[in-house]
């Protein structure tokens, strides 16, 4: 039998009229061959014919039946035999490998539409894509409803287990409902353990199905048709929005893939024929309303915070209003880059970007202020703080600074705090005047302070009060007129009857 290759230059050769010995000798086949391959008007590849297996007929339903029971080829055989087949053990196999081809299953499967409500399903996809020139590990992860195709990609930094339910959380919080089932993959976040009728769900994922009243499904592993709603969609992803690009931040690859979504659910689905956005709206009365609470309380992990307005989430501190020192807060991470931090009813309280281990205390200033007494970050600011009020204006406020820093070696820092919330209000020149005498008399608490300026105060008033000009007091004229008998009857009384 030749090759396809032959058989084409063959027959090119005849078209430029060369005869079939010619032919036959520059392709190197004989005549005869060059005869059949113009004949031909198509090439076949070469079949070796299937000689044999007619005596083996007989006994094919014994053969299936033991097929369907796992049993290998030598223990068919034997049995055939041990029935009265008398031939070849190669043309047994042969013949057995014909039979094992048609008892195989066909690759067909039936389309599997759901109604309204009733089905959604979920799963993700890593990419490595460009932000701000570095190649960076992305999770792209995207919830399907069966019924109308409407899809919501929800792209992260994470992988972990609660990034996964966020994803999924992301998309029911979107549709602003949940349909009753959803299909899942088996990865260890959602099924321990699936062998068959063998299914064990992690508890975790669970909690989360109970949180929304929805039922969970596992796919059929090894079977990708089961979840073709939300696999395909990603390959668009990758078309149209991936490949090829670069973003300066993930925030810009965020918005890119928001703006792809809106136009992927404006087009014509093939199998649907309606726009998502459209069919959607006949869906969206079938869905489950989402619950009161959020479940973004109950996926958090709790955090005491300390006295100094801090927690610690993976080695790193990050401060918390200071309302909340001493008190017990949860915290999440928000797609695998932000912390965010609950109080005890839920509310969010703050966030952070996350940060790496070994990163220093992650402080915002904001977080301090309002404190009844506000403790200073630095001595070093507070001493160029003073220096800059009174320092520059008067040498005897630089002796009070040293001799302060002499008196409290330790935690200089708050008496000095104290002294500047002290004078915070006072005029330079009435607090240059405190100053003078604090140095003069060897004193330095803020209380002792307070004195002074309590005495520098009177002492101003009076000195005030004295370049005033003598205050003239007009009393009004009173006609008071009364007979003297008055005056004698009251003489008169007794001591004891006197008013």
């Amino acid at each position: 039998m030749i090759t396809v290759e032959t058989w084409q230059r063959i027959r090119s050769l005849a078209a430029q009229g060369h005869s079939a010995r010619a032919i036959a000798d520059q392709v190197g086949v004989s005549r005869n061959t060059v005869r059949a391959a113009l004949a031909a008007n198509d090439w076949e590849a070469y079949a070796r014919a299937r000689t044999g297996g007619q005596d083996l007929e007989p006994y094919r339903a014994q053969v299936e039946a033991g097929l369907r029971r796992g049993l290998r080829g030598c223990r068919l055989l034997r049995q055939v035999r041990q029935a009265g087949y008398e031939g070849s053990q190669a043309t047994f196999y042969r013949w057995l490998q014909g039979v094992r081809e048609l008892a195989k299953p066909r690759p067909a499967a039936c389309r599997f539409e759901t109604d309204p409500g009733e089905q959604a399903q979920f799963d993700w996809s890593p990419y490595t894509v460009v932000l701000g020139g570095k190649p960076t590990p992305v999770f792209v992860y995207s919830l399907v409803l069966g019924y109308s195709r409407r899809l919501h990609w929800f792209p992260s930094l994470s992988e972990k287990m609660d990034a996964v339910f966020e994803g999924l959380v992301e998309g029911f919080v979107h549709f602003d409902g949940c349909c009753r089932s959803v299909v899942v993959d088996n990865p260890k976040v959602f099924v321990l353990r699936h062998r068959g009728a063998d299914l064990a769900f992690n508890d975790a994922f669970l909690r989360l199905c109970g949180h929304f009243r929805v039922q969970p499904i596992a796919g059929t592993p090894r079977h990708p048709q089961g979840k073709g709603k939300v696999e395909n969609p990603f390959s668009h992803l990758e078309d149209w929005v991936i490949t090829g690009n670069e973003w300066r931040d993930f925030d810009h690859f965020q918005e890119e893939v928001a703006a792809f979504e809106s136009a992927w659910e404006q087009r014509i689905h093939g199998t649907t024929q309606v726009r998502p956005v459209v069919r959607f709206e006949e869906e969206r009365p079938e869905l489950l309303p989402l619950p009161a609470h959020p479940w973004t309380v109950l996926a958090t992990t709790a955090r005491t915070v300390s006295n100094d307005c801090l927690i610690s989430f993976e080695s790193v501190r990050y401060s918390v209003p200071w309302e909340h020192a001493g008190q017990q807060v949860r915290v999440r991470v928000c797609q695998g880059r932000t912390l965010v931090v609950y109080n005890a009813a839920g509310q969010e309280v703050t966030r952070h970007p996350l940060r790496p281990k070994g990163t220093p205390p992650v402080l915002n200033p904001e977080h301090y202020e309002g404190l009844r007494r506000r403790q200073q970050a630095s001595l070093a600011t507070l001493i160029a703080r003073f220096r800059e009020r009174y320092s520059a204006a008067s040498q005897t406020a630089e002796s009070f600074l040293r001799q302060l820093l002499a008196h409290h070696r330790h935690r200089p820092e708050r008496t000095l705090a104290g002294v500047l919330e002290l004078l915070c209000g006072v005029p330079d020149e009435i607090a240059l005047a405190v100053l003078a005498d604090a140095a003069e008399f060897q004193v330095s608490r803020a209380d002792y302070l307070a004195e002074l300026l309590r005495q520098c105060l009177n002492r101003s008033q009076t000195k005030t009060a004295a370049a005033l000009p003598p205050m003239q007091l007009s009393l009004p004229e009173l006609s008071i007129e009364r007979p003297l008998s008055v005056y004698g009857r009251a003489l008169d009384r007794p001591e004891s009857e006197t008013p």
